[in-house]
Order: structure tokens, then sequence, then C-alpha cells
């Protein structure tokens, strides 16, 4: 017989990204339990929060929860690598960038492509989203000069010395979820609690062009 541990296990491969509430749900046991048996779970180094949920109404966000890699024991990151290789080998310019924009579009899956109405504010929410499923761990910040998108983790950082230009795909990764222009301004910095960090801006004007649809 299975204990609840593996059927935990075995449901966050299924669904590749779940919260506690959706995981006691499904496997009938109260909310206090699945947390106590993810948190056994991710010291273990089988699992690991890779973002957050906003909240529909009042509340606090939801953490969303995946396979580590320990778990997965894959080798992704060497297919990784060397597809990349591969795809991106000798293009430059405009040809590189339509590459990273078609990866980028990719990405962005059904969030990217539905019929989001509303506001830039609106449409933050449901990006932040789909990039926590991503596993970026991302958040936004209102600033004066428009909003901020924080990616509190890069989840090619490895790949990052080899092909850097991976930065302008999570900027074109940004713009089609959006619809607006990104900038990014800082990467893999360093914030006050000495962890990393990517930021990017979307800039005044890209705030009007988006609260004006």
């Amino acid at each position: 017989m299975k204990t609840s541990r593996q059927r935990l296990l075995e449901y966050i491969q299924k669904h590749r990204v779940v919260t506690s509430r959706e995981l006691s749900r499904a496997l009938k046991m109260t909310a206090a339990n699945a947390r106590h048996h993810l948190s056994i779970l991710e010291a273990q180094g089988l699992v690991e929060v890779v973002g957050e949920r906003p909240p529909r109404g009042r509340g606090r966000p939801a953490r969303l929860y995946s396979l580590s890699a320990q778990a997965l024991g894959h080798g992704l990151y060497e297919l990784s690598a060397a597809l990349l290789d591969e795809l991106l080998a000798g293009k430059s310019g405009l040809e590189l960038q339509n590459s990273l924009d078609r990866i980028a579009g990719r990405l962005g899956g059904p969030i990217a492509q539905s019929e989001v109405d509303g506001s830039l504010t609106q449409r933050l929410y449901y990006s932040i989203q789909r990039l926590n499923e991503l596993g970026y761990q991302a958040h936004w910040e209102a600033h004066a000069e428009g909003p901020q998108v924080i990616l509190g983790r890069c989840p090619y950082a490895n790949l990052l010395a080899a092909h850097p230009e991976l930065c302008r795909m999570d900027a074109a990764l940004l713009e089609e979820l959006l619809e607006v222009q990104a900038l990014q301004t800082a990467k893999l910095a360093i914030d006050r609690n000495g962890e990393r960090f990517c930021m990017f801006s979307l800039g005044r004007h890209a705030v009007q062009a988006g609260d004006s649809k």
C-alpha cells in the first residue's frame, strides 16, 4: 500500500505544479496534513516551492509546489544545452531575436494566447501566475515610473554562461504575456537578504498602453 507521501509525489508529478489545498482535496486529507507532508518532502529535497498563486479575493497567496530536480532525476540540463546550441548556432541580430520570440511564445502558453481583457494590472496577475508555473518565483511591484516584474529564481541559471541571450528570451516572454515592452534593469543582482534576482521594468509608457485597451 502506498504511503501518503508517495501519493503526494505521484500527484505532483502528474500535475507538475500544485498547491497544498489542491493536494488535500484530491487525496482526501486535511489541509494541515498536506502541508505537514509537503514540509517533510521539501526538507528531503524532493519538492520545492516554485512560486505563489495570488488569492482570488482576500487572503494570503498560495504556495506552488513542484518536484525538485533531485526527485525528477532527469538530464534536462544537458538536453537543453544541446538543443540551444543546435537551435541558436550561427544566429545573430533579427534572426536570433525571432528564434527567441518563438521560444517565448511557446513558454507563454495559454495565458499569452487567451483573450484577457482589461488593464495591464489584470494581465500582470495572470502573467505572474504563468511565470510561477514555469518556476520563476516571480512577483510585481508598483513604482512611480511603472510596474516592475521581479524574478526571484532563474529556472535555467546554469545555462546563462553559455547562452546569455536567454535573458532576452525572458524579456520576450514578458512582452508576449503582457503585450507591452519590457526592459531588463537587473540581472542576477543580490537583494538585502543575499538572494539573487532579475528585474524588468515596464515603464510608464507601457502602463498607459496597457490600460488604454
